[in-house]
């Protein structure tokens, strides 16, 4: 068997090299060695969905917040799980996501984009708003704000 830290570098090799299914094969078999590999997780998650396999993505990263955790760990995942579930359609599952983050980082720039993201797509205009202007009063400088 090979070791997780070799698949997750054959991984990247197949990913630049274009060869995303060798690589979805490689961290496949990294998060089935190491389930609490968080970059391994999130890389498996986007190259799901630059394949079009946007429900597995989320079935990759809902899976790795089965595992327990310390916040910063789990954060990342967290974030990509609300992007992808504002890719599904699911803006309600993205805007809890996003919670999960505020209740621990309440100024987080980026989970307050994805919340505001989330109530725009739900059609909650003013709640957007305030999400928004909560981002840009945390990160005036973020463009896509």
């Amino acid at each position: 068997m090979l070791d997780a830290e070799l698949l997750f570098n054959q991984a990247l090799a197949a990913r630049e090299s274009g060869n995303l299914p060798l690589a979805m094969d490689r961290l496949l078999r990294v998060v089935e060695q190491q389930p609490v590999d968080t970059e391994a997780r999130l890389l498996l998650a986007e190259i799901r969905r630059e394949l079009g396999r946007t429900a597995e993505a989320e079935a990759t990263l809902v899976e790795g917040l089965r595992y327990p955790l310390d916040f910063n760990n789990a954060l990342p995942l967290w974030l990509a799980l609300a992007d992808v579930r504002l890719a599904l359609g699911d803006a309600a599952g993205a805007a809890r996501a996003c919670r999960r983050i505020l209740a621990q980082r309440p100024e987080h720039p980026e989970a307050l984009y994805l919340l505001g993201n989330a109530f725009l797509d739900a059609g909650a205009f003013l709640e957007a708003v305030r999400a928004f202007g909560k981002a840009l009063e945390t990160d005036p400088f973020d463009a896509e704000t």
